[in-house]
């Protein structure tokens, strides 16, 4: 009986200190600064960056 106690009170234990640092780090990820740029913003700019890459190669030209 003693043995069934201190399992229960080792996963309780396990359990509490999970929880804890699962708050704190909810806690951080909350008090981040927002950017100073909407997401909008910058899906358009990651949109012109893969259009200016995925056209035609235009090697030798202006050389």
């Amino acid at each position: 009986m003693e043995h069934r106690r201190l399992i229960f009170a080792f996963n309780f234990i396990t359990v509490l200190i999970f929880l804890l640092i699962l708050s704190y780090s909810t806690a951080v990820e909350g008090s981040r600064p927002l950017t100073d740029r909407p997401f909008y913003t910058s899906l358009i700019n990651g949109f012109t960056i893969n259009q200016a890459y995925s056209g035609p190669s235009h090697r030798g030209r202006g050389h």
